[in-house]
C-alpha cells in the first residue's frame, strides 16, 4: 500500500468530506439568512410556498372555510396541491414552533441531499472530484441557493431522488422504488422516476424486477384516495392550476418570443439550451442520462414564468455532472467565487419580493 493510499485510510478522507459538506450546506444557508436576522426575520418564513406548508403541517389538511389565506381567494381543496411529504416532516419538528420547522426542515433535508450526492458520485464515478462537485452543487445554480434555504420541497425532494439513484446502483430495487414513491408525494413530478428505472430496466434485460414499479405508484395513490375521502375529489391536487402543462412544447418561449419580450425570451432559450447540453452531456452515464432525459422533456411541456424553479431538480445531474469537464478545471474553480458571491446578491435580492402579506401571515401565526 502507498503512503496516499496509508494516508486517506487513516484519515477516512469520504468520512472528512461528509463533515465538511454537511457543514458547508448549513453555513451556505445561515449566510443567506443573516441580513433578515437583524432586519426582518420574518421575510424568511413568509417566503412563498412556504406558509401554505406551515399551515398543511399544522392543519393536517383540516382546512377550515375561514383559513388565514382566504384573502388570495384559495378553497380548502387548494391545499391538496400541496403534497405531504414535506408538511409531515415539518409537523416531526413542530415543537420549535412551525416556522422555526420549517426552515430547520429545509436545512436538513439540503444537508442530507448534499451528503447523498456526494456518495451517489464517489460509487458512480461520473466526476473528477465528487467533493468539489457536491460543493459547487450548494450554489449551482442561485436558484438552489434560495430554495434549498426557505420553506421549499425541492431539498427533500433530490434528497429522495438521490437516495433512490444510490439504491438503484446498489441493485437494491425494493428501497429504490419505495424512495422514488416518497419523492411523488414530495412533488408529483416524482412519479416519473417510474418512466426513468422503467427504461433502465428494458435496458438491462431485468424483465422480473419490472412489476415492483408499481411500488412508485402507491404512496400518490394513497394520498390521492385521501383527498377523495377529505375533498370528495380523487384528482384534487390537480385543481390547483390545470394550465401548467401545454401539449406543444416550449410554449412559454414561443408566446415570449412571439409578444416581442426578447428578454424573457432569451432567459427561456438560454435555460433550454444550457440544461439540454448538460444532459446530452450524461450520455456515458445510462442512469444519470436516462433521469435527465425524462425531466428535461417533461419541461419542455411546462408553461410557467418559473421555469427556471421547475428545472431545479436537473441542476445536480445536467449543470454539475454534465459540464464536469469544465466544472474541474482550475479557471472555474476561481470563476466560482464571483459565481458563489453573485449567487448570494441574487438571493437577498430576490427574498424579500415573494412574501405573504404580512397582515396574512400575522392571521397565519395566530392559528399555529
Amino acid at each position: 500500500m502507498s503512503g496516499l493510499q496509508q494516508t486517506l485510510k487513516k484519515f477516512n478522507l469520504p468520512r472528512y468530506h461528509l463533515i465538511l459538506l454537511g457543514v458547508a450546506a448549513v453555513l451556505s444557508a445561515l449566510l443567506l439568512y443573516l441580513p433578515f436576522l437583524f432586519k426582518d426575520a420574518t421575510v424568511l418564513t413568509r417566503f412563498w410556498d412556504g406558509p401554505n406548508y406551515i399551515y398543511v403541517a399544522k392543519t393536517l389538511y383540516q382546512i377550515p372555510a375561514d383559513h388565514p389565506f382566504v384573502p388570495y381567494k384559495t378553497t380548502p381543496a387548494y391545499f391538496a396541491c400541496h403534497l405531504p411529504f414535506y408538511p409531515l416532516a415539518i409537523k416531526l419538528f413542530s415543537f420549535m414552533t412551525y416556522p422555526v420547522a420549517m426552515l430547520f426542515t429545509t436545512v436538513l433535508f439540503a444537508v442530507l441531499a448534499t451528503l447523498t450526492f456526494y456518495q451517489l458520485l464517489r460509487e458512480s464515478g461520473a466526476v473528477a472530484n465528487p467533493f468539489w462537485s457536491a460543493l459547487i452543487s450548494l450554489f449551482l445554480p442561485a436558484r438552489w441557493l434560495i430554495y434549498h434555504s426557505v420553506g421549499a420541497t425541492e431539498a427533500p425532494f433530490l434528497f429522495l431522488i438521490c437516495l433512490s439513484m444510490l439504491f438503484y446502483l446498489r441493485k437494491q430495487y425494493t428501497w429504490a422504488f419505495l424512495l422514488a414513491g416518497l419523492a411523488g408525494i414530495t412533488r408529483i413530478t416524482g412519479i416519473l422516476l417510474g418512466l426513468v428505472y422503467l427504461i433502465m430496466l428494458i435496458r438491462d434485460k431485468a424483465w422480473k424486477r419490472i412489476p415492483l414499479l408499481v411500488i412508485i405508484g402507491l404512496p400518490l395513490l394513497a394520498t390521492f384516495t385521501f383527498y377523495h375521502f377529505q375533498y370528495g375529489d380523487f384528482m384534487a391536487y390537480f385543481s390547483w392550476n390545470n394550465k401548467l402543462i401545454h401539449s406543444r412544447p416550449l410554449d412559454i418561449f414561443f408566446n415570449y418570443a412571439g409578444s416581442g419580450n426578447a428578454h424573457a425570451a432569451e432567459l427561456y432559450l438560454g435555460l433550454y439550451l444550457l440544461y439540454g447540453l448538460g444532459v446530452l452531456m450524461l450520455w456515458r452515464f445510462p442512469l444519470f442520462f436516462t433521469y435527465g432525459a425524462v425531466f428535461y422533456v417533461f419541461n419542455l411541456f411546462v408553461f410557467h414564468e418559473d421555469l427556471s424553479r421547475y428545472m431545479l431538480p436537473l441542476a445536480p445531474f445536467a449543470l454539475v455532472i454534465g459540464y464536469d469537464e469544465i466544472i474541474k478545471t482550475r479557471a472555474f474553480k476561481i470563476a466560482s467565487l464571483g459565481l458563489i458571491a453573485m449567487a448570494y446578491v441574487y438571493a437577498w435580492g430576490v427574498l424579500p419580493h415573494n412574501l405573504v402579506a404580512d397582515w396574512v401571515y400575522a392571521n397565519l401565526i395566530k392559528v399555529l
